[in-house]
C-alpha cells in the first residue's frame, strides 16, 4: 500500500486528555494503525503540546481545533482534519475516544485481522463496548490504563451497546460523526459487518444514528472484536471529565451535564474480570519507552502528569 493510501486510520478528539495520550497511541500504533489523526481544542493540562511533540517525532498527525461559538468539538475537529489531510484515501477509517482501546481476538489480535473478516461488499464492521470500572483504584496516579482496571460491568448493560465502527471507504460519506460516519452518498443499503461475526444491512430510509449508534442490548458480543472503554476511571479523572464537558455536543448545550452522580454509579457496579487486553501489555510498553526517550515527548508528559494532579487534587478521596 502506497503511503497515499492508508489501509487503516485512526482519528479522535481530545481535551484534557495528557496523562493518557502516550498510552492511547502507542496502543493503536501496536495495533497496526497506518496513521492516527488527533485534534485537540481548548486544553488546560498540556495534552495539547504533548500532541504536538508526538507528531513531531513522527507518531501521529496533531490537527489543532480552534472552535467557534456554538461548534460541536468532535465534530469540528473530525472535519478540520477531513479538510487538511487525504483521510478519505483510506480503506477503513475509526474514530475512537482517548478512553477507548480497540482490543481484537481473532488471528494476531491486529486491526487488519479484523477488517480481514470483511467480505468486498462490507461496508461497516460494528463493535460493542466493554465498560470498565473504577475498581480496584480510588485516586488518579501517573501510569497505565489498561493493566490498572480489569474490572468490567455486566456485559449486558445497556453501556456496551454503544457501538463504535470501523467504515470502509469513507470518501462515500458526507460526515463523520464520533460513533459513525453519517450521510452516505449511495442509494443501496449499507452492508455491515457485527462483533459476533453475524452481517446485516442497513434500512436507507432510516437515519444511520438509529442504526449504528446503539446495537440491541440482548445482542452484545464480543467474539471477534470489541473496545474497552474506561469512561469513568476514578472519581477525580471523572469529575475532571464532567468539568471538561461533552465532545459531542456543543459545549454551551445542557446536555454537557450527562456526567452526572448517577452515571458514575451506574456503570461502577464491578460484574467481572476481563485481561484480554494484557496480550498487547509487553509491546505497548516497548513502544512507550521509545516514546519516551525523545526529550520533548518526556518533558510534555511530565509537564501533563503535573498539571492534572493540580486540577485533580480538590476531587481526591
Amino acid at each position: 500500500m502506497s503511503q497515499s493510501s492508508p489501509r487503516h486510520v485512526l482519528i479522535s478528539s481530545m481535551k484534557d486528555e495528557g496523562p493518557f495520550v502516550l498510552e492511547w497511541v502507542a496502543h493503536h500504533l501496536v495495533l497496526g494503525f497506518d496513521r492516527i489523526y488527533v485534534a485537540s481544542n481548548d486544553c488546560r493540562d498540556n495534552t495539547d503540546r504533548l500532541l504536538g511533540a508526538l507528531d513531531g517525532a513522527g507518531y501521529i498527525t496533531h490537527v489543532p481545533n480552534k472552535l467557534a461559538p456554538g461548534d460541536i468539538p468532535q465534530h469540528a475537529g473530525y472535519d478540520k482534519i477531513r479538510r487538511k489531510h487525504d483521510i478519505d484515501s483510506a480503506e477503513w477509517l475509526m474514530m475512537l475516544d482517548a478512553d477507548e482501546f480497540l482490543n481484537v481476538h481473532i488471528g494476531d489480535h491486529q486491526v487488519a485481522d479484523l477488517t480481514a473478516r470483511a467480505e468486498a461488499d462490507i461496508d461497516a464492521i460494528a463493535l460493542y463496548g466493554m465498560f470498565f470500572t473504577s475498581a480496584p483504584e480510588v485516586n488518579w496516579r501517573p501510569g497505565r490504563v489498561c493493566p490498572r482496571f480489569v474490572n468490567r460491568i455486566s456485559i449486558r448493560h445497556k453501556a456496551n451497546a454503544a457501538l463504535k465502527t470501523l467504515t470502509r471507504h469513507p470518501s462515500r460519506f458526507k460526515g463523520i460523526h464520533n460513533h459513525h460516519m453519517v450521510g452516505f452518498k449511495g442509494q443501496d443499503p449499507l452492508q455491515v459487518l457485527w462483533g459476533d461475526g453475524t452481517r446485516s444491512q442497513t434500512v436507507p430510509e432510516v437515519p444511520l444514528w438509529r442504526q449504528l449508534r446503539n446495537g440491541e442490548i440482548p445482542a452484545v458480543s464480543h467474539r471477534l472484536a470489541h473496545y474497552n472503554h474506561y469512561g469513568v476511571k476514578t472519581w477525580d479523572s471523572f469529575m475532571l471529565r464532567r468539568e471538561r464537558g461533552r465532545g459531542a455536543v456543543p459545549e454551551t448545550n445542557a446536555e454537557t451535564a450527562r456526567h452526572t452522580d448517577e452515571y458514575y454509579a451506574e456503570r461502577n457496579a464491578p460484574a467481572g474480570l476481563d485481561h484480554s487486553i494484557a496480550r498487547y501489555d509487553a509491546a505497548v510498553t516497548a513502544l512507550l519507552a521509545d516514546m519516551m526517550q525523545d526529550r520533548k515527548i518526556s518533558r510534555h508528559q511530565q509537564k501533563c502528569e503535573a498539571i492534572y494532579a493540580e486540577l485533580a487534587a480538590p476531587y481526591r478521596r
